[in-house]
């Protein structure tokens, strides 16, 4: 990986945890791994997940095992839709901001009742709609900032 690179993927997990102290609840990582994915080789996006999985876990107030859930279906979905749509359209990335703001809302209500905690309906609904929408704005604002880093190969 070339420094310009490791120097835009360290930027933004300091942004990204900064943001997620900012707005609680929403996940701004997340765009960043679907980025990587389809930028990068398969080794990138796997250091970057599990140095942000260790992130999410250590600094969540959940059980162990909801940011392994979390990315987990991310790629899952990310791999399932890019098939059936372009991976980089902007449509596919507001499809799977919408999923991850429903995947928010289910995995948080399971991961709370196994804890035996509860949550107001309306915060949960909040960060849910907040994720639904923040995710392919941050995803194309990254977007276009990677591809026009100078070593990237992609500047116009």
């Amino acid at each position: 990986m070339r420094p310009g690179h490791i120097a835009f993927w360290a930027l933004f997990t300091a942004t990204g945890v900064w943001l997620q102290n900012v707005i609680p609840g929403v996940d701004f990582l997340a765009p960043g791994l679907i980025l990587a994915m389809q930028e990068e080789k398969w080794t990138v996006p796997v250091w970057l997940g599990l140095v942000w999985l260790f992130i999410q876990e250590g600094t969540g107030s959940l059980a162990f095992g909801a940011g392994l859930l979390w990315y987990g279906a991310l790629a899952g979905l990310y791999f399932f839709g890019h098939w059936l749509f372009e991976a980089r359209n902007f449509l596919f990335m507001f499809i799977l901001g919408l999923c991850l703001g429903s995947m928010h809302f289910v995995l948080i209500n399971i991961m709370v009742l196994l804890q035996d905690q509860t949550i107001p309906l309306e915060r949960l609904l909040m960060e849910s709609g907040v994720q639904a929408l923040i995710f392919p704005v941050e995803w194309g604002l990254i977007y276009l900032i990677h591809h026009h880093l100078p070593d990237s190969g992609h500047a116009a």
